[in-house]
């Protein structure tokens, strides 16, 4: 007999307010509660907590995120750091190595946002867990018991089999930071935060029944009618209850009591995982057509320019002799200024270099060939940078949300009418434009981020036809390249936008898996779910001088109660604390492609790949 479904009762608003109860269970009551035996380990991070601990006598590695209770001594603040997440990759190398179950606890308003986790490569980091999680070679169960903040929650959720409680929230952002990007004209009217929360959590659609439609979840858990937080015990019987019957299908019961986790149910398990997070998000056609795009690179004709003949006589007395100082021997100028202001949505992290030559300018692609400063770029600009003359061969372009299965969720009012302004406006009908193309020659497949849809941003289409484009690069052999600009994760599309920072990582592992080179292009902007997925995976990672790079946008990091310094969110900081691999301006970038697609063609590649990591891991 089938389990009867359980709905939450309450509206999103009310649940919001049960999770951030102060009294809410925690993680730390739950493992207490639900294992025995329990060894914990010196955790890095007071927000992540590990232990060892049995059940049902099934030896586990335990994860939990925790929050701060009120009126509670403790350090941990809800946001697991760098340092966090490279100990989790630690100590799933050892479950992997001890062949044994791994259970995680999410609770999180998201991953630490701070310059230091930052600069030890937070964004990096949870990539890389949700790719060991998505192939990691033993059993897993996750369980969502307050608030599954964006990718510091994905970072330690997908599993065999996942479950939420009934009040709990599933976010691709806060709430709160929600409300500060789409609301901020209500806000800047002097409408309290509090208030726009209700509308925020409706475009987010963060409840466990979303969740479940989406696939990231098998079964929503019942809690007290008042909530979790008015009776631990109930909550944390429902909780053990499901983690002993699930591990029990796992395991092969000897005689003697002991319980080992079944030796052929591995390869049962990855191959249905990988089903299971490849279709997060489902679409009716299969195949789309192949269209050659024939670009046209048009001039930046409204771009501010100095001809100094037509100068003031003493403003051009003080430019000559800039320019005669500098060595530069032009009449027309770019003048590079520096712009650095969060609170007016001015992120360029670069600029300052003061007057550079204008053709130096237009053909570094209007970057400053100093810092890399520089405009956004159409994607008809960004092909002719990278390819080979009319060789582009687009796929998918007619791929849409509304051949999504359940697009009826995300059809609605402003969005739907936000969709059809930029495809009328954009290159492609989605902000990822993929396809074929030859560089130097050599057959590609190269996906490029349009900034100019809603910010580059990636929801369900733009998952899928990145799959598709894997695929396709895996069936003919061809290096597979990615350029991105792009905000991260879109709002509109909620859960299922999150979602597909786990689909495009799966889709990775099949890459590698089978031997073809990834090359991952950073062309600034590049922030939130993009730079946390994806983008991180290259085996060989190229950033665009002067980008702006960041795990969060400099408006959430800031309404988060940290600081933004311009000299750690760039391009630049990761090639110099060796993150990255190559720094280039934009003009060099195709040349810097050629020498490692040629490697890749005119050396002999594995069939299989032993290891999917990128090929310098910064940790070690």
């Amino acid at each position: 007999m089938r389990k009867k479904e359980i709905t939450p009762k309450k509206t999103l608003i009310e649940r919001y307010d049960l999770i951030r109860h102060p009294k809410r269970i925690r993680s730390s009551d739950v493992i207490k509660g639900v294992f025995e035996k329990i060894s914990y380990y010196k955790s890095p991070d007071p927000s992540l907590i590990v232990a060892r601990g049995t059940i049902d006598k099934i030896q586990c590695i335990i994860l939990g995120q925790e929050k701060r209770r009120q009126g509670k001594k403790s350090k941990a603040t809800g946001m697991v750091t760098s340092e966090g997440h490279g100990f989790i990759l630690d100590i799933l190398d050892e479950a992997e190595e001890n062949n044994t179950p791994v259970i995680s606890f999410i609770d999180t308003f998201g991953g630490n946002s701070s310059m230091e986790s930052e600069m030890g490569g937070q964004s990096f980091l949870i990539s890389d867990c949700i790719s060991k999680f998505c192939g990691l070679k033993v059993p897993t169960l996750s369980y969502v018991i307050g608030e599954g903040g964006s990718g510091g929650a994905l970072a330690i959720q997908i599993a065999d089999k996942g479950f939420m409680l009934e009040n709990a929230l599933y976010s691709v952002i806060a709430p709160e930071s929600c409300s500060r990007i789409i609301f901020h004209k209500r806000l800047a009217a002097g409408e309290e935060l509090d208030a726009t929360l209700p509308d925020a959590l409706e475009v987010l659609q963060p409840g466990a029944e979303h969740i479940r439609d989406i696939g990231m979840i098998d079964e929503i858990l019942p809690e007290n009618e008042k909530g979790a937080h008015t009776n631990y015990e109930f909550t944390i019987n429902t909780i053990k209850n499901s983690v002993s019957k699930e591990l029990n299908e796992f395991v092969t019961h000897y005689k003697s009591g002991k319980k080992v986790v079944k030796k052929k149910i591995i390869k049962k398990l990855l191959k249905e995982r990988r089903e299971k997070v490849l279709n997060y998000g489902e679409f009716y056609n299969k195949l789309g057509k192949l269209v050659k795009r024939i670009t046209n690179r048009k001039p930046h004709t409204d771009k501010e320019r100095v001809d100094i003949e037509r100068e003031d006589f003493y403003y051009q007395l003080l430019i000559k002799a800039h320019l005669e100082k500098k060595g530069i021997d032009e009449t027309e100028l770019y003048e590079c200024i520096k712009e650095w202001e969060p609170k007016q949505n001015l992120f360029r992290v670069a600029g300052g270099c003061g007057f550079v030559s204008y053709k130096k300018y237009v053909d570094n692609y209007y970057a400053c060939p100093k810092c890399g400063k520089g405009e956004y770029l159409s994607i008809d600009e960004q092909i002719e940078k990278i390819c080979d003359k009319d060789t582009y061969i687009e796929s998918e372009n007619d791929l849409n949300i509304y051949q999504l299965f359940g697009s009826d969720r995300y059809n609605f009012g402003k969005y739907k009418s936000l969709l059809e302004r930029m495809q009328d406006k954009c290159f492609s009908n989605e902000s990822l434009v993929t396809g074929t193309a030859k560089i130097n020659g050599r057959d590609i497949v190269l996906v490029l981020t349009d900034i100019q849809f809603i910010g580059g941003s990636f929801g369900a289409v733009f998952g899928e036809k990145f799959k598709r484009a894997v695929d396709f690069a895996i069936k003919n052999k061809y290096p597979f390249i990615s350029v991105c600009s792009s905000g991260g994760a879109r709002m509109n599309e909620g859960p299922m936008a999150l979602a597909q920072m786990a689909k495009m990582n799966m889709s990775l592992l099949d890459l590698k898996k089978e031997g073809i080179l990834y090359l991952s292009v950073i062309a600034g902007p590049t922030t939130g779910g993009a730079y946390a997925s994806y983008v991180t995976q290259g085996d060989i990672i190229i950033g665009e001088k002067g980008g702006l790079v960041e795990f969060a946008g400099p408006r959430v990091v800031t309404g988060a109660g940290f600081e933004v310094d311009r000299d750690i969110v760039t391009t630049n900081k990761l090639y110099e604390t060796k993150k990255i691999h190559e720094l280039v301006n934009r003009k060099d970038l195709k040349d810097t492609l050629t020498y490692y697609v040629n490697i890749f063609y005119d050396l002999k590649f594995p069939n299989t790949r032993k290891k999917a990591g990128r090929i310098r891991d910064f940790r070690k």
